[in-house]
Order: C-alpha cells, then sequence, then structure tokens
C-alpha cells in the first residue's frame, strides 16, 4: 500500500481549501470583516487614496473680490503601506506517516491544524479593523502574582491561552518592556488573564518591570499592525506634527473624520445626534457598529421599538441589525465581538475598502502552489497562513467614532 507522502497531502488539501471554504472560516462571526468593501489588488510600494477636503474660496457677492481671493482647491494623499501578518502552525512528520494508511486521519489532524491558523489569523485581523495600528489589544489595570485585572474587562476577548505577550509604557510609543508574559488562564467572568514569566504552561508571575497602566501587546505587534478605525477616526484632534501615511491631518477634520461624545447621554440619543452632526457635513451614514455591551444596552433602551435587518455578507453569510432612523436616514446597528468597550463607529460603508494583495486572511502557496511545506531544521511539515493589508477610507469626514455611556 502507497503511503501518503506530502504530495499527495497537499493535492487533497487543495481540494478542501477553495475560497468557499475559507471565506466560510473568515465571515462567520467577523461582520465588520465580512462588510467591508474589498480590494485584493493592492499591489505596488504603496496605494495612493486622494481626497480633496475643500474646494476654490474665490467667491464674493462683489465681483471684485471673489476675482482677488481666489484659492486652490485643497487634496492630500494617503500613502497606504500594507502590513504583514502570520500564522503558522506546524505537524510533525511522524503523525503524517501514522496517518498514511488512513488518509481520513491525515484530512482531521491537516485540517483542524489549518483551520486553526485560518481562525487566529483571522482574529487578528479583525481585532486592527477597529484599532489603531500599535498592536495595544488591552491595558493592565492592576497586576499581582502574574494575575492582570485589565482595565476594560471586555477586552479580554482578544486574548487566549499560549499567547506570548509584551508590555509598553505608553500605547505603541517606543520599545516594548524586554521581559515576557506568557498567557496560562483566562476569566471571562472577571476579565482578567493569568500569565507566566517564564514559559508556556508555566506557574504564575508577574514579568519583571510589567506595571499598572501597561499596555499589552502580543510579540512582535508593536506598531506593525493596519490603521483600523481608531487610527482613521481619533478622538483627539491632531496635532501640527501629525503624520498619517504622510498627510498631516490637524488642518481639517475631513481628513479625521467627526467623533463624538455621546458617553453622558442614553446610547439611541447619542447615535442620533452624532449621525445628524455627520449628516450636517454631507455624510451618510449607513452602518453603527458597537461591542455587544454597548448593543445589548441600545436593544434594551429600544424596547417594543425595535426594528431588525438582515445584511448580507460574502459566502451567504447573514448577519442581523437593528434599525435606528438617523439624520441621513436609516442606520444599521450591529456588533462586533472586535470592537472596544463603550465605543462606537459611524460609518458611511462605501468610504471604506480593506486593501490587500490576495484575500485576508489566505494560505502562503508561494510559486511552487504547496499547502504544507517542509520545515527545513525540523522533521515536519508547516502551514503559513498571513495576509497584507491595510484599511484605508477616502471620506474620513463622512465618518467619526462615538463615545458611549454603556
Amino acid at each position: 500500500m502507497a503511503n501518503l507522502d506530502l504530495a499527495a497531502a497537499n493535492a487533497i488539501l487543495k481540494e478542501l481549501y477553495d475560497g468557499q471554504k475559507v471565506q466560510n472560516l473568515t465571515y462567520a462571526k467577523n461582520p465588520t470583516l465580512a462588510l467591508m468593501p474589498k480590494d485584493e489588488e493592492a499591489g505596488g510600494k504603496y496605494y495612493p487614496i486622494p481626497l480633496q477636503y475643500e474646494v476654490n474660496q474665490g467667491r464674493s457677492s462683489t465681483f471684485s473680490v471673489a476675482q482677488a481671493n481666489q484659492s486652490s482647491n485643497q487634496y492630500v494623499e494617503f500613502l497606504l503601506t500594507r502590513k504583514s501578518d502570520y500564522d503558522v502552525a506546524t505537524i510533525d512528520n511522524q503523525t503524517l506517516e501514522a496517518a498514511a494508511t488512513d488518509k481520513m486521519s491525515f484530512i482531521r489532524t491537516a485540517t483542524a491544524l489549518i483551520d486553526g491558523a485560518i481562525r487566529g489569523a483571522t482574529i487578528s485581523a479583525a481585532s486592527s479593523m477597529f484599532r489603531s495600528g500599535t498592536g495595544t489589544i488591552g491595558q493592565i489595570s492592576n497586576i499581582a502574582a502574574g494575575v492582570i485585572t485589565l482595565t476594560n474587562p471586555a477586552d479580554v476577548v482578544q486574548f487566549a491561552v499560549n499567547q506570548t505577550l509584551q508590555a509598553n509604557l505608553t500605547d505603541g510609543g517606543g520599545a516594548p518592556r524586554v521581559a515576557l508574559g506568557y498567557v496560562i488562564a483566562r476569566s471571562i467572568r472577571n476579565g482578567t488573564i493569568t500569565v507566566s514569566a517564564t514559559a508556556q504552561g508555566g506557574v504564575a508571575g508577574s514579568p519583571a518591570l510589567w506595571a499598572n497602566g501597561d499596555f499589552l501587546l502580543v510579540q512582535g505587534d508593536n506598531n506593525a499592525k493596519f490603521s483600523g478605525f481608531s487610527a482613521w477616526l481619533p478622538m483627539t484632534d491632531p496635532t501640527s506634527t501629525d503624520n498619517f501615511y504622510g498627510v498631516n491631518r490637524s488642518v481639517d477634520y475631513r481628513m479625521y473624520g467627526v467623533s463624538y461624545d455621546g458617553s453622558g447621554q442614553p446610547i439611541e440619543e447619542a447615535i442620533i445626534d452624532h449621525s445628524m452632526l455627520l449628516t450636517r457635513e454631507g455624510g451618510e451614514t449607513s452602518h453603527f457598529v458597537t461591542n455587544y455591551g454597548s448593543y445589548s444596552a441600545l436593544i434594551k433602551a429600544l424596547g417594543t421599538r425595535r426594528e431588525y435587518e438582515q445584511m448580507s455578507g460574502p459566502a451567504g453569510i447573514g448577519f442581523t441589525a437593528v434599525k435606528i432612523d438617523g439624520g441621513g436616514g436609516p442606520i444599521k446597528c450591529y456588533s462586533d465581538r472586535s470592537c472596544q468597550p463603550r465605543v462606537g463607529y459611524m460609518l458611511q460603508m462605501d468610504t471604506w475598502k480593506l486593501h490587500s494583495i490576495g484575500p485576508v486572511p489566505k494560505i502562503l502557496r508561494y510559486e511552487d502552489r504547496v499547502e504544507m511545506l517542509r520545515v527545513y531544521n525540523q522533521d515536519a511539515a508547516e502551514a503559513r497562513i498571513a495576509y497584507y493589508a491595510n484599511q484605508g477610507c477616502n471620506a474620513p469626514g463622512w465618518n467619526g467614532q462615538t463615545l458611549l455611556s454603556a
């Protein structure tokens, strides 16, 4: 009986991992990633996003004044660069050979491995869509004997057992602390994670110099993630030294969005008032996305006035939204596990795009089109899942971040 060698295994895997399966794994639990328009041919050194934020101001009721006060239209161009993200999974050769007479055994082992890597890369991409690109996924409120209480308990969904973490004194400022923390437990109920200072599966302990207030990130992610909503739509106005993909946005909000502090209002009122501001500025808000906690508060506030709508994503995947009448018409409000607590984003979805080389994520096949690669220094093969992407917006001024009360 012929052995199931690596070449034969790859032939089987190619049959399994068509676009439909990868889309199902990627989009099923990640509505914003699914709904975001895609550009999968964003090659080249960078991707230019031009923006006109002002028109000629040669206007007056007096002709001579209008003639004298003419000015140029004002343009900027964001030079968007791609960011890389990887999830690598290895299967040892003994396992491959043990499955030589039972192809289904190998398939189950290999697909579980690759499915997990696809989901890992997907979670990373979905999380990045809401964040600023610094890599931060949570902040330490308190650390004692390796038990970390997070500033925002809901951020616990960003952490996983066996992650290797770094801590940084500031959010993306400078190099992280040298000591690493290895996640050995997490508690959804308490909003805590427990780390070891020695190794994966080690005993609980606080890494050297980790302190209350530190920002947490996965090792290697410091200032390496792509720019999500909170980068494009900051709550704090950019300063005069701003340089966002080659653009100083401090000149005009139309380059960084109209954000709104609704933390002192009921959530429904905050959504409506924020949408009114964006409509006044020419925007047409189509979607409002927030976290599960805030979405729950919205559902409760609406009571019997709730009106649901089904949203369609790729591969026939559907998501449920509740409709609110905003300043420019109905707004589809929905929840996403990757959104930060007590924050929402007012979006005109057709102004956004996820620019990438190929799908986000994808199985790296290189030129030989092989899914499982031999590891040169191990008796093993590995699957490499990755994406090269960044998030762009061609009209930030028609979008904004909303601070919420709950």
